[in-house]
């Protein structure tokens, strides 16, 4: 089957670097005029801070403060842990000061550890983890509230506050490369009051640099990479800043990437077979024609080119049964419109995104019918069946906001608006049996022991389409939503919000082909149709209280609401199963925390504890048919999460020396009896899959100048306690710990100077299990998801 490409990525990133390298050319020339004239008031790395940012940006503005690595230098010459300014609020706000669980990585650390994926960020975040199998994106999980990779995302993913995830019919996950971003927020906990049905358990937020007004910029970067035994493969970058005036700027990021893969295909004889290739750009243009007005446009693509499968069948990362590869393509384009207006009394806020996304993915699954006759295709050495999925989406919103005045002697703080969202998407599955490469007269008395309704007939090329299924679906909402804050007292504050929302899922089905007509022949059918909606309206709640016991110490209390829709039933089963439910139910979850956040030593030492007790309401859950061909989603009756969280992070008294340790306890269990599609019954108490009870990360990390020259290094510790795969195999997954390290060396004095980083991710070469699919009935095929091999890799970066 032949598939819609996803642009022509190669003709646009030639585009893309002739863009880039002469408006590079340009910034160089002007880099040297200005050395010429002498040197400026601000270091580089202040002076790319810019103007200050209004309070409703959706980007975060960190405080004037070098490296936090490093530590903030005042004029006593005192090291101090730097404050951080986030708006994950959707208002600026120190980062300390919110009564909620945030974690705010700086682009500076996430290019120092030559970090290129969600893989790599969430990793460092205790109570987050990531995991994906073969066929559908990846899924985050925080605080145990895990979903299957073919369902909705419990955990939302925003590009500044544009949120970018599938209501239900997961096309593809936001996973932009990290270079030129400001930082990556991730928030912990229900935030439905402000991002609604797309962050039911959390959000992770991704911050882009604004343009800078005042100053011309080039940064670039070039780095090396291979995993063991593969080949190495290039990385290269670059990001322009044109001011065009006084009112005008324009930022421009664009990259190509090429990662070896780690996976050795044995069946077709390719080694460091799942490769990738991804290049995109970024375009960011700031007006502002005056102070009290804020307007930035936004353009963004991604494509993204996987050229076989990440699933192995043993520890030594060999895949020995897929006789074809299992290419995946992805792509994303971005555009948002943010303006803001100061009306003396608030600022008013207009955010109008529209995102298309598309994907392709062909998945070799003749594996999955050796069980059923080794003696014919032992191993799935012949070619047979294949499940291939294209999905788009299209999701246009729109919001306007009212925020307050950045005034600190109010008592008051509040934002308030308006939400409305549509987003339809389009998915289809097709079954081809068969190769184009055998003549299907050939392969037919095998075939027709697996589906002896397919008479050859219908063959075309080689191939007969067992089934072709769509989803043509829809979902629509509208909100109301509203956060107020009141100073009660000098040292007490209460914070009030809460989101009235209404929300439709509703679509249609299709479904035909030989194996349809055989599950549906009762009924003399020949194509199989469906149709459903389901809609709700909505509150809610969100509530915290704050004490400020010391400028150095906060205790809160807070409580909040998370949703997500329910929809059509986009799955399936084999002819002969049980028909999975027309329409499956949307979900709810109720999070509880106490938390304490404190400063010690002069702002040398903080120390935060979290305790957390979340209960979830119809988890929306996949079951697979007895096969593991198809699956479908349900609804199961309750899970609770009751855990703690606790980070510390110290200056030692060794000048640049930094210490960061923090960890994450969950107990996340069903409430409810949960009947498996086996016929065994899942008892309460059951653990939920994809929740370790322990994760941990350390960080040891030092910075020291030497003459004119700038050196750091860091080491980082990271742990994930055992988890299960799944409600009916408990199958056991996670259990591992990783080590990275990186060390890099800077020129002060040289402008021109590139930096050198060398990096060396999962040192000890460990093999962490992410993922294991089983086949519920006879079949007993394994698919194994590891965390990716050691790798090394070299960076230049710089700027002019």
């Amino acid at each position: 089957m032949r598939h819609q490409q996803v642009g022509n990525p190669r003709q646009r990133c030639g585009a893309v670097a002739a863009v880039v390298v002469a408006l590079g050319l340009s910034v160089c020339v002007c880099a040297r005029a200005d050395d010429a004239q002498g040197p400026q008031e601000q270091s580089p790395a202040i002076a790319q801070a810019g103007p200050a940012t209004p309070s409703d940006s959706n980007v975060a503005a960190p405080a004037q403060a070098p490296d936090a690595s490093a530590g903030q230098v005042t004029n006593s010459s005192r090291a101090e842990i730097p404050e951080v300014i986030v708006t994950a609020t959707k208002r600026k706000q120190s980062l300390r000061d919110i009564p909620a669980s945030i974690t705010s990585i700086p682009g500076e650390e996430l290019a120092q550890r030559n970090a290129q994926n969600m893989q790599d960020i969430v990793k460092l975040v205790p109570g987050v983890n990531y995991t994906q199998d073969a066929v559908t994106p990846g899924h985050i999980t925080v605080r145990g509230i895990s979903a299957a990779p073919s369902t909705g995302f419990t955990t939302g993913v925003l590009f500044g506050d544009v949120s970018f995830i599938d209501e239900y019919i997961p096309v593809s996950a936001l996973d932009p490369n990290p270079f030129d971003l400001q930082s990556v927020d991730v928030l912990k906990g229900p935030q439905g009051t402000l991002f609604g049905a797309s962050a039911l358990n959390g959000a992770i937020r991704y911050v882009p640099e604004p343009p800078h007004f005042d100053q011309w910029q080039f940064n670039y970067y070039a780095s090396y990479s291979r995993y063991v035994d593969s080949d190495w493969k290039p990385n290269i970058g670059a990001v322009v800043n044109v001011p065009i005036g006084d009112t005008l700027a324009l930022r421009f990021m664009g990259f190509d990437r090429h990662a070896p893969g780690w996976i050795n295909n044995t069946r077709t004889g390719v080694d460091a077979a799942n490769r990738t290739d991804q290049d995109g750009t970024r375009a960011i243009l700031g007006w502002q024609p005056q102070d009290d007005i804020d307007v930035k446009l936004t353009y963004a693509w991604q494509n993204t080119h996987v050229a076989d499968t990440a699933v192995a069948t043993d520890a030594n990362l060999d895949n020995t049964v897929n006789p074809r590869a299992s290419p995946t393509h992805v792509g994303y384009s971005l555009a948002d419109l943010n303006a803001g207006f100061n009306l003396g009394f608030a600022r008013l806020v207009s955010d109008t995104a529209y995102v298309h996304k598309r994907s392709y993915l062909y998945s070799e699954e003749s594996n999955r019918l050796e069980g059923l006759a080794p003696d014919i295709i032992p191993d799935g050495s012949i070619p047979l069946i294949a499940l291939v999925v294209n999905a788009h989406s299209n999701t246009i919103s729109q919001e306007f906001r009212l925020v307050s005045p950045d005034d600190k002697d109010s008592p008051w703080r509040w934002v308030a608006g308006v939400f409305g969202s549509r987003q339809h998407a389009v998915t289809s599955l097709d079954t081809p049996i068969g190769d184009a490469s055998i003549p299907f007269g050939d392969l037919l008395p095998l075939i027709q022991q697996f589906f002896p309704q397919i008479t050859g007939g219908e063959a075309q090329g080689g191939i007969v389409n067992g089934e072709h299924s769509a989803v043509d679906a829809e979902v629509r909402e509208l909100a109301l939503f509203a956060d107020v804050t009141r100073r009660l007292w000098k040292e007490v504050e209460l914070s009030l919000g809460g989101r009235l929302y209404n929300t439709k899922s509703s679509g249609n089905g299709v479904a035909y082909g030989p194996l349809v007509i055989a599950s549906v022949a009762e009924n003399q059918q020949v194509v199989e149709k469906r149709s459903g909606a389901v809609g709700e309206t909505g509150f809610n709640p969100k509530v915290s209280l704050s004490w400020h016991v010391t400028p150095e110490f906060m205790a809160y209390v807070a409580a909040s609401k998370g949703f997500r829709v329910g929809g059509l039933q986009t799955g399936s089963t084999l002819p002969g199963e049980a028909a999975p439910p027309p329409v499956f139910k949307s979900d709810s979850i109720w999070n509880y925390e106490s938390g304490v956040r404190t400063e010690w030593f002069h702002r040398t030492l903080r120390f935060d504890v979290t305790g957390f007790y979340e209960r979830w309401s119809d988890p929306q859950y996949q079951e697979f048919d007895n096969l593991g061909l198809n699956s479908f989603m349900t609804n199961v009756g309750g899970v609770k999460s009751v855990g703690a969280e606790a980070a510390l992070q110290v200056l030692l008294p060794v000048r640049g020396l930094m210490f960061s340790v923090s960890g994450s306890y969950a107990d996340t269990v069903t409430t409810k009896p949960f009947d498996n599609p086996d016929g065994s019954t899942a008892p309460a108490g059951t653990p939920w899959p994809f929740a370790p009870h322990w994760q941990t990360a350390t960080t040891l990390a030092y910075t020291r100048d030497i003459g004119d020259w700038s050196v750091y290094g860091a080491a980082t510790h990271t742990y994930l306690g055992k988890a299960v795969n799944n409600l009916q195999q408990q199958l056991p997954i996670f259990g591992y710990q990783q080590w990275d390290a990186n060390v890099s060396l800077d020129s002060k004095s040289w402008r021109w100077m590139p930096e050198l980083t060398l990096t060396v991710s999962n040192l000890l070469d460990e093999r962490g299990l992410v993922n294991h699919n089983v086949s519920a009935g006879a079949n007993p095929f394994d698919d194994l998801t590891f965390i990716q091999p050691r790798q090394i890799s070299l960076r230049l970066s710089g700027h002019f």
